[in-house]
């Protein structure tokens, strides 16, 4: 086998992203030990999908979903599309024996989340999730250095991810918007990452969360044009109501009684993209910020007291999946190569016969955390995570 043929439903911003993380992977990592062809993409009707083709690359075009997952010479179904089709999509190429690449979050809620893991597992398929963050090389450091005791023990965790991409009232309504369409606003959406973040560094499995969600905005105008969501698009004068939150304020507990915190928010004017964490230990600390996408900083609580602090280090070509793009260090892998990391991390895995990483196991524990805040929310009260989900 030379090459994996992929068929793309969905053809926005993120089909963009994937279809070019398919193409740099053959570059960055010589075709090995497999390559992608871009054979077929389907999106909402024929004219866009037509046009995808030509602008990403594809041979050719589907008038539907369906034709894609049903055509026996794709061997890979690669889902874009806004949350609430994931389910219908993922099901159909499962039984098809299709591998899947499929966006977070993984579907609307806890139920279909597990119910698409067995289900891959089931049929032996290779699944992979878009947590395409915690695919930064820097993260696999911070992960080990967690792991061998360089900070201790944990004993708390921050988390955010604050953004301002829909600050501007004037933005109009998309299926974000809608609850029905994405299950949940920004606790789900940007929010799914910092719980990824959390479950790829910190060993103990959150038991619990106090969460705090609100709809900052209550209303759009109705996009002028149907379409995917766009920071420049043109409402028209009727206002639709927004039912998904924009700001959430997570408390959690993990085993041991131990605590965090975790903030969310897509409405947070002038903060483009704080996204990031601190683990504190009990002989140390780690850093991260995205606006420092390829350092961590380390603290380590030892040698004289008035020369402690935080150390910088930067990644650098000693991590292979960096090496694949740069050969020295300080030069800096962005969001984009962190998606080729991803793409090419899930075709070794369907070579090699295993379960991607993050698969959709992890995708529907993520979920369960989700499910776990929005249930805290509507009752006020702490939820443990195991009242949610089967």
């Amino acid at each position: 086998m030379t090459e994996l043929k992929v068929g793309l439903v969905g053809a926005g911003w993120m089909g963009k992203a994937h279809s070019m993380s398919y193409r740099t992977a053959r570059l960055a990592f010589g075709g090995k030990p497999v390559a992608a062809a871009l054979e077929v993409v389907a999106d909402a009707n024929e004219e866009i999908a037509a046009r995808a083709a030509a602008e990403m690359g594809f041979r050719r075009h589907a008038r539907d979903w369906r034709e894609v997952v049903e055509d026996p010479g794709i061997d890979i179904i690669d889902i874009t599309t806004p949350n609430d089709l994931h389910f219908d999509i993922a099901m159909a190429a499962i039984a098809a024996g299709k591998h899947i690449y499929c966006e977070k979050p993984l579907t609307n809620d806890v139920v279909t989340s597990y119910e698409m893991a067995e289900a891959a597992e089931k049929a032996g398929i290779t699944t992979m999730v878009g947590f395409n963050y915690i695919k930064n090389p820097v993260q696999f450091l911070a992960r080990k250095l967690i792991e061998e005791g360089e900070i201790g023990s944990v004993t708390y965790y921050r988390g955010q991810f604050n953004s301002d991409f829909l600050a501007r009232p004037d933005i109009p309504f998309s299926w974000r918007n809608e609850k029905a369409r994405a299950g949940s606003g920004v606790i789900g959406d940007v929010g799914a990452h910092c719980f990824a973040y959390f479950r790829h560094l910190v060993a103990e499995p959150i038991e619990e969360v106090m969460c705090d969600l609100r709809i900052e905005i209550g209303e759009r105008p109705r996009p002028a044009d149907e379409g995917a969501f766009s920071q420049d698009a043109e409402g028209g004068e009727e206002m639709l109501r927004v039912d998904t939150d924009d700001v959430a304020t997570v408390l959690i507990r993990f085993a041991g009684g131990t605590t965090g915190h975790m903030e969310m928010s897509r409405v947070a004017r002038g903060r483009r993209m704080e996204v990031g964490y601190d683990v504190t230990g009990s002989e140390g600390a780690l850093r991260y910020q995205y606006d420092r996408l390829n350092e961590l900083q380390v603290y380590r609580e030892t040698g004289p007291q008035e020369t402690r602090g935080f150390q910088r280090i930067e990644m650098g070509p000693t991590d292979p999946r960096y090496a694949a793009f740069f050969p020295v260090p300080g030069i800096g892998a962005g969001y984009n190569d962190f998606k080729v990391i991803e793409a090419q991390a899930f075709l070794e895995a369907i070579v090699a016969g295993e379960p991607g990483y993050p698969d959709f196991r992890f995708g529907a524990e993520v979920q369960r955390l989700v499910d776990a805040c929005m249930l805290s929310d509507a009752e006020g009260r702490w939820v443990k995570v195991s009242e949610v989900g089967p």
